[in-house]
């Protein structure tokens, strides 16, 4: 029989959590991380920093009051603990921040460890609680760190992807200096990915993607200002990166306390439709959540409308985004619109070689649907039983309320518009 104390309300833990460098760039080797285990995970922290050394019995909390202040929906139990079980197994690596720094007692090496070693899941009357362990040298960190940063949980609760998080964790402990240290982006990469399992790729393609959004989401929601800093050598990037970090006015700080936690519940409609919280933060990212909020809506009717199983709903749902424009930062491009059909009154777009990309496609988009409305009737039957067949070919399922749509020539509905006009687009494209 279990000797352990009966669990008490923990105590109020505050907004501030005094993060141990040795949690800040942590690498999991074996699994991603998600944004939403680092969040509770931190709110743990707090809450056991403020509880003290409990010695065996570890640490307990209600799961909702956890998931509440990490801006987490407090009624998704099943979540939760999905994300406890993720720091059990997740094998981490703490990449050093800067020479010597090592853990207090500890030989300079290699760290490999799991966040949390062990989590018990009960109930106390309705309520469901969670008792946690740490190893033994996260513990001794957690509860009493040496080297710190001071980490806002409210502000952690703002921020929408996983880069964002330990971007602002790692430039919070850097406040009182001015700059992060000067690192090779590959060092970057895994740490602000929260996986080391990612290729590699060019250092362009993962600042636009990640690291720009990143720095935009900071920038707009803490209390932090932070600028990127890409080193040269002989007039060429020498591959080193860091970040320049200032504190904002009082006043642009106490502006922020009125910003509510980002909207997860769109983040737990996408998981009960069985797209990973990687997979939806990529797509966030690119589209905006307003847009894969939608997306996700359309997707489950097809799921449920659907006869057979949509086995890949990853792949129907960035069909259903395909319309929407980039929300990142793309390269400029010189791709103009093709010409219009001679019948379609339409007046061709001035592409300029200096227009972003996204805008670009947006305007391409929008005289394809300018021009495909002003198609005679019959002639968009046509168009819309050569982008069934399109479709077909390339293996796209089709659900019973997406045929329905084609059939009845309902070009304008959602599922049925953004195929079709990229569809329609493109054949301009292969008269030219």
């Amino acid at each position: 029989m279990s000797s352990r104390k009966p669990p008490v309300q923990p105590r109020e833990a505050g907004s501030t959590f005094h993060k141990p460098v040795s949690a800040l760039a942590i690498v999991p080797v074996n699994r991603s991380l998600t944004v939403t285990a680092r969040k509770v995970y931190n709110v743990m922290g707090r809450l056991a920093q403020a509880e003290g050394d409990t010695r065996e019995e570890g640490y307990a909390a209600p799961l909702h009051a956890i998931l509440h202040q990490s801006g987490t929906d407090s009624s998704a139990t099943a979540s939760a603990k999905r994300y406890l079980k993720e720091m059990m197994t997740t094998i981490i690596e703490w990449r050093q921040l800067s020479p010597g720094d090592v853990m207090p007692g500890e030989a300079e090496r290699e760290q490999v460890f799991t966040l949390l070693s062990q989590a018990d899941f009960y109930k106390v009357g309705r309520e469901n609680w969670v008792r946690w362990w740490y190893p033994p040298a996260i513990k001794r960190q957690m509860l009493d760190p040496e080297r710190w940063a001071q980490i806002n949980l409210e502000t952690v609760a703002r921020l929408g992807t996983y880069c964002a998080v330990a971007l602002y964790e790692i430039c919070a402990r850097y406040q009182g200096v001015g700059r992060t240290m000067r690192q090779d982006w590959t060092w970057w990469l895994p740490v602000l990915r929260g996986t080391d399992q990612s290729k590699l790729r060019e250092w362009r393609k993962f600042k636009n993607e990640f690291v720009t959004p990143a720095l935009r989401n900071i920038n707009e929601l803490s209390e932090i200002d932070i600028e990127l800093v890409e080193h040269k050598k002989n007039g060429k990037f020498s591959g080193e990166v860091q970040f320049l970090v200032r504190r904002k006015d009082q006043r642009r700080a106490v502006a922020l306390e009125d910003r509510q936690p980002v909207d997860v519940t769109v983040q737990g409609r996408a998981l009960a439709l069985d797209i990973r919280e990687h997979d939806f933060d990529a797509l966030a990212e690119r589209y905006g959540q307003e847009a894969v909020a939608r997306a996700l809506d359309t997707l489950a009717q097809h799921v449920a409308s659907a006869k057979t199983p949509v086995v890949n709903r990853l792949s129907h749902l960035r069909w259903l985004l395909g319309g929407v424009p980039d929300k990142r930062a793309p390269a400029a491009t010189s791709t103009a619109l093709p010409a219009p059909r001679p019948n379609a009154p339409v007046t061709p777009a001035v592409a300029s070689a200096k227009q972003p990309e996204a805008t670009l496609a947006q305007e391409k988009l929008a005289e394809a649907e300018q021009a495909f409305a002003a198609l005679p009737r019959e002639e968009q039957f046509r168009w819309l039983q050569r982008l069934r067949e399109d479709l077909v070919a390339r293996g796209v399922q089709l659900t019973p309320l997406l045929r329905s749509r084609l059939d009845a020539g309902q070009w304008q509905a959602p599922a049925v518009r953004s195929w079709l006009l990229r569809f329609y687009a493109s054949q301009f494209d292969k008269q030219d």
